[in-house]
């Protein structure tokens, strides 16, 4: 069986979904495909130690348009990749056009949510999307909302640490925050931004407040919202309440501490924060939104509709109800990320979409 050769063109490999999901491939020895990133931009947080990924990595040199292509040009030369894998709109343009200079397959993989916005980056995107032959989205609500017929999906996979056991969870929990062992802790891993809408989760847990429980608000993440999101906290009485972490590396230890995940998102593709809190064993809370329920199903989780804090709310005291079904609800959804969302799976499908559109040249 041939050897595949797939050369990745990314932006950069700064902490997010789309990189940690390249990062993931890329550090994996793969005895079907040889992959390989360029690079377009340098950044100081990345996913290049963490994975080791110093071998797989080439970075451009150039920053101007037309010099960036005649060094892809001179890389694509020399090395004679089977296939060109592009994860953005920016990058796709470079794909397409190289694709056709030197008659290689080009995969489009520039659909990373369940949403569209209406911007000029976004137009572009989806307009190079449709002059794609082959895409690769990472849920089918992305090549939905782009008005995609054709294409695959690849899910993403969690690394392994996420799946290891919390056997000491409460003694962990006063070790990493200090906090009484057996106070409910509810926990969102997302960045301070826009569409990842905190303010529905806040106003939620105002009612809870309000109804007599005992909790605290765990946030892993940082951004432009952070200020807006601290007087929101002030202005719901939540200041003794919500512990606000920014980003850290070791976002399992936390995950494997906390009794319940809430992801409130304007739309997502496949959400790492959601199957990552999964494999930790979490019942997961999550907006309606994008590809949010192709991953979150009912025997451990419960859907809300975006900006709904009233029907949030309603679905907290559900869960918080019964103790048991809790917990039960946590170890299904466990057995569901192991099923789905490792890493294994993640190769095995990847391996698959690329040897099938390689056959079909």
């Amino acid at each position: 069986m041939k050897l595949i050769k797939v050369f990745h063109i990314i932006s950069s490999l700064s902490r997010g979904g789309r990189e940690r999901q390249l990062s993931i491939l890329l550090s994996k020895n793969n005895m079907e495909v040889n992959n390989i990133a360029i690079v377009l931009n340098k950044t100081q947080s990345n996913y290049i130690e963490e994975y080791n990924l110093t071998d797989k990595i080439i970075f451009l040199k150039h920053r101007n348009i037309y010099k960036i292509i005649i060094e892809l040009k001179n890389i694509l030369k020399k090395e004679k990749p089977d296939i060109i894998w592009t994860w953005g709109g920016y990058e796709a343009s470079f794909g397409m056009i190289l694709s056709i200079f030197f008659n290689v397959i080009h995969i489009n993989g520039s659909i990373r949510h369940g949403i569209v916005l209406y911007k000029w980056k976004q137009i572009w995107r989806k307009f190079i999307l449709h002059l794609s032959k082959n895409i690769v989205s990472n849920s089918y609500a992305g090549l939905k909302a782009n008005k995609i017929k054709r294409g695959q999906v690849l899910y993403n996979g969690i690394s392994d640490f996420f799946f290891q056991s919390k056997l000491n969870k409460y003694l962990d929990r006063t070790n990493l925050l200090n906090l009484p062992q057996t106070t409910l802790l509810i926990i969102s891993v997302a960045n301070l931004v826009p569409y990842k809408d905190y303010f529905t989760v806040l106003s939620a847990l105002q009612k809870l407040k309000k109804a007599g429980y005992e909790f605290f608000y765990l946030i892993l993440g940082d951004g432009e919202m952070k200020s807006l999101i601290l007087k929101y906290i002030e202005k719901c009485e939540l200041e003794n309440n919500v512990i606000i972490m920014g980003n850290i590396n070791n976002v399992s230890d936390y995950l494997r501490i906390s009794d319940l995940f809430i992801h409130s998102s304007q739309g997502e593709g496949c959400s790492n924060a959601i199957i990552e809190a999964m494999a930790c064993g979490l019942p997961i809370l999550a907006s309606d939104t994008g590809g949010t329920s192709e991953i979150v199903k009912n025997h451990f989780g419960y859907l809300f509709e975006y900006k709904n804090s009233n029907q949030l709310y309603i679905k907290i005291i559900e869960i918080l109800k019964n103790k048991t079904k809790l917990e039960l609800m946590g170890e299904n959804a466990k057995k569901y990320a192991i099923s789905n969302f490792s890493i294994d799976t993640m190769i095995l499908n990847y391996n698959k979409i690329v040897r099938e559109i390689y056959n079909k040249k």
